[in-house]
């Protein structure tokens, strides 16, 4: 049986980069003057954002009493500066290091975004007489639909499909890069993508593919380059050939990348920063290298949270406790990017399947929802500011609650679709309005087809 292409290019430890030439250029022989990054990083599990994005004026109140067993103390919070959406808001004290960027105006919050095809009412819901995104509350399904997917017709996300509209030109050295094995939003129709390894290393066996004089490494390039008519062996050989030079190229880049300057931290529980840490040295690199145009995708685990939500040990953490880890590797990243001079030229957005329901579950957790709190970061974003109209009314079973069960539980229907969300991060990367829709055709049932963070 014919393996498939992506099943060989994840044994061969990276994925397909047929525009990468093997000899690589001194990174002082160019920088892209036009460089543009969005680096997306996916709290996998559906994070508690009502735990994390608060009112702490009388709205308390109803927080307080419907999360009984969740609340966090008022005095404990981190208040925001101003009045957003008719509200005063804070942070829980987990995310300090994301509240001092969101005052130094680096950091937006976008309240209530999720899984939409359309603008969507509680009526509209309950009377079944709306167009509704697949599985609501499936990890896997939710995933894959905030991150692009458009059913089996059509398995690519928004991040290779807005790639794919870009000019050749701009698209021109690793344009999808994915440090995840699950990356929905990077799959494209015509680019290729590639899979990195933060702990990966310079070698493919014992041939040192950072070192073009060793004979070993001479000898593995001249296999890549083996051509055959049979179209089994000439698939093998055409992957083997886009595997090595991304590999190689990722290797350049942990050896001429700039060392990333942020204090990220050091830990067990999470992977994100080591990973973050890669993303930023490599992309110094690839800047510099004369990349135009990339997205990075990036997750951390352990968000479902159903039991033990305020569990602050490291043997089960609980979700302050991982975002603790996610605001300050997020703070290093961003320190990173300033001192390499990339301010405003990457753009960082946080994002989660689904939120969690108001009601507590039974195990001091919460269960799967539907509309969840987003972030953007970078010296592009108009921070200081949570974005939208509206903010649910924290009632279980009142006039915001969507829960189609009894006794409700307090769910709340996105004010903006992922698309509107990330339809921000591609204009700024370059794409027409026209360009935007054809990336994300169900913008095309909104009247508002950007949030305006950016």
């Amino acid at each position: 049986m014919k393996p498939s292409r992506r099943e060989f290019l994840c044994g061969a430890g990276a994925l397909s980069l047929t525009g990468i030439g093997a000899a690589l250029l001194p990174l002082s022989h160019v920088a892209a003057a036009d460089y543009k990054a969005v680096v997306l990083v996916h709290l996998d599990g559906g994070f508690d954002g009502n735990n994390v994005l608060i009112p702490v004026d009388a709205a308390y109140a109803d927080y307080a009493k419907a999360r009984p067993s969740l609340a966090l103390p008022k005095d404990s919070l981190l208040r925001l500066s101003g009045t957003h959406i008719g509200h005063t808001f804070a942070l829980t004290p987990s995310v300090r290091p994301l509240y001092e960027l969101f005052e130094r105006k680096r950091v937006a919050v976008v309240a209530n975004v999720g899984a939409l095809v359309q603008p969507t009412t509680i009526d509209q819901v309950r009377n079944r007489s709306v167009k509704l995104p697949p599985f609501l509350g499936s990890h896997s399904d939710q995933e894959q639909w905030i991150q692009g997917w458009m059913g089996d017709e059509d398995r690519s996300g928004w991040g290779g499909r807005a790639i794919d509209l870009l000019p050749e030109g701009m698209r021109n050295r690793q344009p999808l890069i994915s440090v995840t094995n699950n990356y929905t939003a990077l799959v494209s129709n015509s680019t290729p993508l590639s899979l990195a390894d933060s702990n990966g290393n310079s070698n493919w066996g014992i041939a040192n593919i950072s070192d073009p004089a060793n004979s070993v490494t001479q000898r593995l390039e001249w296999a890549t380059r083996l051509q055959s008519s049979n179209p089994y062996e000439a698939e093998f050989a055409r992957s083997m050939r886009a595997a090595y030079l991304d590999s190689q190229e990722f290797a350049q880049g942990r050896i001429k990348g700039p060392a990333p300057t942020g204090d990220f931290p050091t830990t067990t529980i999470s992977r994100l920063p080591r990973d973050l840490s890669f993303v930023a040295k490599h992309i110094g690199y690839s800047k510099a290298m004369g990349a135009q145009r990339q997205i990075y995708l990036v997750k951390d685990g352990g968000y479902d949270t159903h039991t033990g939500q305020l569990e602050m040990g490291d043997n089960n953490p609980g979700l302050d406790r991982r975002l603790e880890v996610v605001a300050q590797s997020l703070s290093a990243f961003d320190k990173s990017m300033v001192d390499m001079g990339l301010d405003s030229q990457v753009l960082v957005l946080v994002i989660s399947e689904f939120g969690r329901t108001l009601d507590p579950a039974a195990g001091a957790g919460s269960d799967h929802a539907w509309g969840n709190h987003w972030f953007a970061m970078g010296g592009a974003v108009k921070g200081g500011t949570v974005y939208g109209s509206t903010f649910p009314i924290l009632q279980t079973g009142g006039p915001d609650d969507a829960s189609l069960y009894n006794p409700k539980r307090g769910q709340w229907i996105p004010q903006f679709s992922s698309d509107q969300f990330v339809a921000d991060a591609v204009r700024w990367m370059g794409l027409t309005v026209e360009q935007t829709v054809a990336a994300m055709p169900n913008l095309a049932n909104f009247k508002s087809r950007t949030i305006g963070y950016l």
